[in-house]
């Protein structure tokens, strides 16, 4: 079984915030590495806030812009402890977790409401077929997700896979993903932490033109195979066409 960790970046609404982009995003992260993928924030907060002994929640945006719990810390800290989050994401092995992420510009969707709809649909396809990929090499395995509550849509999610799951989405069945979508607050889950930050490096990426962050896990991201050029678990969709 596969828990699918996903948040949201930027706004579906964007259009109404000088936004352009929409980015649903996560990680994929076996049931077996759960404990051993969340400790790894762990260590960072010890690395950098050895004098905070409770966990704390790590938030790609509150790093970058020094709120919250990272008030204290200077510019260059907090640019090393980002750093350092994105450094761990590159160094976890496949299959024991796995990116997905998909990016919708706003000149695609008509509504909101087709923004969140379309980027949901769209990456949790992605998902499905990674794990139709793994039960055709002989590893079959399921999909449980789990989105962040603080997103605010979660009868949204709800109604988009009780439809997905009765009439199909657009591009198919997704017989992989089981049960409803779970919600949970970020800061009860380090996963949930490591999604933000997926979503948070690919929503800089085409918003802002930045790729530092999204370049460091590009190599994390679902792939056919090991040394494919093409990545299948990112998508960046730019107009009306699927």
């Amino acid at each position: 079984m596969y828990l699918i960790y996903l948040d949201e970046s930027g706004n579906h609404n964007g259009w109404n915030n000088d936004q352009d982009h929409f980015v649903i995003g996560g990680i994929a992260v076996h049931e077996g590495q759960i404990q051993r993928v969340s400790s790894i924030l762990d260590r960072i907060q010890s690395r950098f806030l050895a004098d905070i002994s409770i966990p704390i929640k790590f938030h790609a945006t509150e790093i970058q812009s020094g709120k919250a719990r990272f008030h204290g810390l200077s510019r260059t800290e907090r640019q090393d402890m980002l750093d350092a989050v994105y450094d761990a994401i590159a160094s976890i092995e496949y299959p024991h977790a796995v990116l997905f992420a998909t990016a919708m510009h706003i000149s695609a969707v008509k509504s909101s409401e087709q923004a969140l709809r379309d980027t949901f649909e769209d990456v949790v396809r992605r998902v499905n077929t990674f794990l139709v990929r793994l039960n055709r090499e002989g590893n079959p395995q399921k999909g449980l997700l789990i989105i962040d509550r603080a997103t605010g849509t979660e009868d949204k999610y709800r109604t988009l896979i009780s439809e997905f799951r009765g009439v199909g989405a657009q591009h198919g069945f997704l017989g992989n993903i089981v049960d409803i979508p779970y919600f949970s607050q970020s800061s009860d889950t380090r996963l949930l932490q490591f999604a933000d930050f997926c979503a948070y490096a690919v929503f800089r990426s085409y918003e802002r033109g930045d790729s530092q962050y999204l370049n460091k896990i590009l190599p994390r991201f679902d792939r056919r195979a090991a040394n494919s050029p093409r990545i299948d678990g990112l998508k960046y969709i730019t107009d009306a066409r699927l």
